[in-house]
Parts: C-alpha cells; sequence; structure tokens
C-alpha cells in the first residue's frame, strides 16, 4: 500500500472555482454599475430638460402677464370704452333688427286655437343673446289656454316657457282667462 504524502511546503489549492465566481461577480458588478450610470445619466438630462422647460414657461408667463396689464391698461381708457359702449350698442340693435316679426306670427298663429287671442307682444333680447317674447294672452276657459302653452311648447320654435300671471273672470265671454307668458324664440 502506498500513501501519498505532499512534499510542497504549500498545500495545493484549486483557486479555479473562486475566480470564477469572483469574475462572474465583478461581470454582475460591472453590469450594474454601468446601468445605475446610464439611468443616472438619462435622469440628469431629463431634469435639465425640464428644468430649462421650466426657465422657458416662466418666461412666458411673465412676457403674457406683462402683456395682459398692457391689455387691460388700453381697455380701461375712457376712448376705448365709449367705442366697447358704441359696439354693444350697435351689436344690440343688428340683433333686435334680425327679428323676422311676420314669422314670429305665423308661428303663433300655426298654434293659436280657436279659442284663444294675443292681446299683446313684446319682444326683449336677453344678455345671452337670446330673444325673450312676451305675450299677454286671452281665451274663453282655462283649458283653451293651457291648450296654447301645450302646443307653445311642443312646436320646437319656442322655449322656456314661463307663466308670469294668470286671471280669471267668470262671467266674460271673451277673455275670462287671461294670462302673461314669456318664451324664448328660436329664429332660423
Amino acid at each position: 500500500m502506498r500513501s501519498r504524502v505532499n512534499l510542497a511546503t504549500s498545500p495545493f489549492v484549486n483557486y479555479r472555482r473562486f475566480a470564477l465566481g469572483a469574475g462572474l461577480l465583478a461581470l454582475v458588478a460591472l453590469t450594474a454599475t454601468v446601468w445605475v450610470g446610464g439611468e443616472s445619466v438619462r435622469v440628469w438630462q431629463e431634469r435639465t430638460s425640464r428644468q430649462a422647460r421650466l426657465q422657458e414657461l416662466r418666461a412666458e408667463r411673465t412676457r403674457l402677464v406683462t402683456e395682459q396689464e398692457q391689455l387691460e391698461s388700453e381697455l380701461k381708457d375712457p376712448a376705448t370704452q365709449q367705442v366697447l359702449r358704441r359696439t354693444r350698442f350697435l351689436n344690440d340693435l343688428i340683433r333686435q333688427k334680425n327679428l323676422s316679426w311676420t314669422q314670429l306670427f305665423f308661428d303663433l298663429a300655426g298654434r293659436l286655437p280657436p279659442r284663444v287671442r294675443v292681446m299683446s307682444l313684446s319682444r326683449q333680447l336677453r344678455e345671452d343673446g337670446r330673444l325673450e317674447v312676451r305675450l299677454r294672452i286671452g281665451g274663453e276657459s282655462a283649458p283653451a289656454v293651457i291648450e296654447f302653452l301645450r302646443a307653445l311648447e311642443e312646436g320646437g320654435k319656442f322655449a322656456e316657457l314661463q307663466l308670469h300671471s294668470q286671471n280669471f273672470q267668470p262671467g266674460r265671454d271673451s277673455d275670462a282667462m287671461t294670462a302673461e307668458v314669456s318664451v324664448i324664440y328660436r329664429q332660423e
């Protein structure tokens, strides 16, 4: 039987496994370092571009604020206010002139039952530009007046019907029931 005797001054150690593990660990560390470096560069570029965009927006905001202040000071000028009042007045006249009385009467007549009549009619231009028509109507009975009001609502030309007052006087032949209403007239 032979015995093995190691005569070397230091024992043999296999470093191959250690070198392979250390190399793999170094490769993973290098990959992570490169990835973190790339991400930090991307974040830095993104941050600097956002800061530059923020500076641009602040400069634009400052410019717009000064422009707005200048325009508001021009609007407060008495000559400009006079021109604006005159323009509003003329625009209101043009809107009121656009009303076709013939078409309005034709639309009302098409919905008017036989026992109801329009006693007075006036128009007014609202702030929102819509035309409000106030009617004072009279009829032989309350059902006849209600029939006319329903016909107005269902017609499509009139909207937002509001009843302001009503009066019933029994014993009268005509106009026993009177009512004041307002409607929004939709022109074509």
